[in-house]
């Protein structure tokens, strides 16, 4: 221990501290300033990454139930479409079958007119008929008209 002089050690251990508290005071103070900052940075970083991913999973169910609520309007809109076309197609079928039957029975009507003129008509011709028969076949009294008429009505 001869060979180590202890004034050597001591100006070793006062470099040592000078450059120590130098580094500190410059380097190590600032150093570790930044690393706080930077470690609040990425603790601000993944507060906002698990926000984000709350609040994207917050819009997915909220889109889902929007599309949830659309389908439902949808289907109700739908349905609602069918029940006025279909409200309206039977309005207008029994409109149709009101027109339909209009004229069903106003032809009923004109056929009921044209057979009796033409049982009138036959009425005519056959009393006609009959009488051109009687002045050839009878005497006068006979082959009257109201003659006629009046066995035509006994007949019936």
């Amino acid at each position: 221990m001869n060979d180590l002089d202890l004034s050597i050690i001591v100006a070793q251990i006062i470099n040592i501290s000078i450059i120590f508290l130098l580094f500190k005071k410059f380097i190590a103070d600032h150093l570790n300033e930044k690393l706080s900052e930077r470690k609040a940075l990425l603790k601000k970083l993944e507060e906002a990454d698990s926000y984000y991913v709350k609040k994207l999973e917050e819009a997915d169910k909220e889109k889902q139930e929007i599309l949830k609520k659309a389908k439902k309007d949808a289907n109700s809109f739908l349905n609602q479409s069918e029940d006025i076309a279909n409200k309206k197609a039977e309005d207008i079928i029994k409109k149709a079958n009101k027109d339909v039957m209009y004229i069903i029975e106003w032809w009923k009507r004109e056929v009921e007119k044209e057979r009796l003129t033409m049982l009138e008509k036959l009425k005519e011709s056959a009393i006609n008929l009959s009488l051109e028969l009687n002045k050839k076949l009878f005497d006068q009294t006979c082959s009257t008209n109201s003659f006629i008429e009046k066995q035509v009505e006994k007949v019936k």
